[in-house]
């Protein structure tokens, strides 16, 4: 979405309210279909980011964080292309960022070409806070869209659970999909929603319709196993699975089971059921580019839990990235 000449990346929806700009990542007559958790966190900017080319001497960004069902402040991140500059903390106090291309912009993008890395460090990219519903007060500066050839071209999507949105992750690229997306040289579109993965027909209708993403992966099951009985998440999964494949035959689907988490280590059944019904209903499909993922396959180590038994911490997401990343390398066809 272009605003303002800048592009909002992952951004579907925004708002201009009293208080600011405010993003959604998702339409909003998707948004009101969905469960009270998915409504809450699409508001929030996991994957999100301001990207634009910067053509006066300066920018100037100010944000800030509103009081939602998260407590904690953010972090918000500027790089230019793939290179980190700084970071800023979000709270409920403005905060102005200040934009100025470093004096050896034109190195790093003669670094770019010898390198052939993904993004053009003439790209400002402004990641925002990933677990913080913000609003934007102010947007100063002269600004240019991005071209197609300063982003990668390969487009990731990620759909799940509050694991995906990157909870537990201090920075916005500490979350298990954008260091994912770094590691393979690809472009994000996150669609994680803390505690909001229910698999509902809208949203898999929303996924298999859209256009704009070459690859995905859905972890199913974590948001469901606690409160859903068994058939009612097998019901799911075979509408989200059959949709998406269906409206995608020829992209490349990993469907992930459920990560490691207490139930596990307590010994108990109905977390290995809903994983028998995703690597069934991927079998079921019987196609070589439809392919099953064991979330222990991922998160290896019990190291990489946090206390609670269930969200991965830092450690726990640079596994899963580099883990999920070499998985997906085996299928060539994605980065040729």
């Amino acid at each position: 979405m272009i605003y303002k000449n800048i592009e909002f990346h992952n951004v579907e929806e925004i708002f201009e309210r009293e208080d600011g700009l405010q993003l959604s990542r998702i339409p909003e007559n998707l948004r009101e279909k969905l469960n009270e958790n998915a409504k809450t966190r699409a508001l929030m900017a996991a994957g999100c980011e301001l990207r634009f080319n910067l053509k006066s001497e300066k920018a100037e960004i100010t944000l800030k964080k509103i009081e939602s069902v998260y407590t904690e402040d953010g972090i918000c991140e500027v790089y230019f292309g793939d290179f980190f500059n700084s970071w800023f903390y979000i709270n409920e106090n403005p905060k102005k960022i200040e934009i100025i291309y470093p004096p050896n912009i034109e190195k790093l993008e003669k670094l770019r070409k010898e390198k052939n890395l993904p993004f053009d460090p003439k790209l400002v990219r402004i990641i925002l806070p990933h677990r913080v519903e913000l609003r934007i007060l102010e947007i100063e500066g002269d600004f240019e869209p991005p071209s197609k050839n300063q982003i990668p071209e390969i487009k990731y999507l990620a759909y799940g659970s509050s694991i995906t949105h990157g909870a537990s992750s201090i920075k916005p690229t500490g979350t298990y999909p954008m260091r994912t997306a770094q590691l393979l040289g690809v472009d994000l579109i996150n669609l994680g929603f803390g505690g909001g993965a229910h698999l509902e027909k809208e949203i898999a209708d929303y996924i298999a319709e859209r256009k704009d993403w070459d690859f995905g992966t859905f972890e199913l099951g974590i948001n469901m196993v606690i409160n859903f009985e068994t058939k009612e998440f097998e019901k799911r999964v075979d509408y989200f699975v059959e949709k998406i494949v269906n409206k995608n035959p020829d992209k490349y689907l990993f469907f992930i089971d459920i990560f490691p988490f207490y139930m596990d280590f307590d010994n108990e059944e109905k977390q290995k059921k809903f994983r028998e019904i995703v690597k069934n209903k991927v079998k079921e499909i019987g196609k070589e580019n439809v392919i099953h993922i064991s979330g222990f396959d991922i998160l290896k180590s019990e190291k990489g839990l946090t206390t609670d038994l269930v969200h991965p911490s830092p450690f726990g997401m640079e596994e899963m990235a580099f883990n999920l990343s070499c998985f997906i390398k085996k299928y060539d066809i994605i980065f040729s």
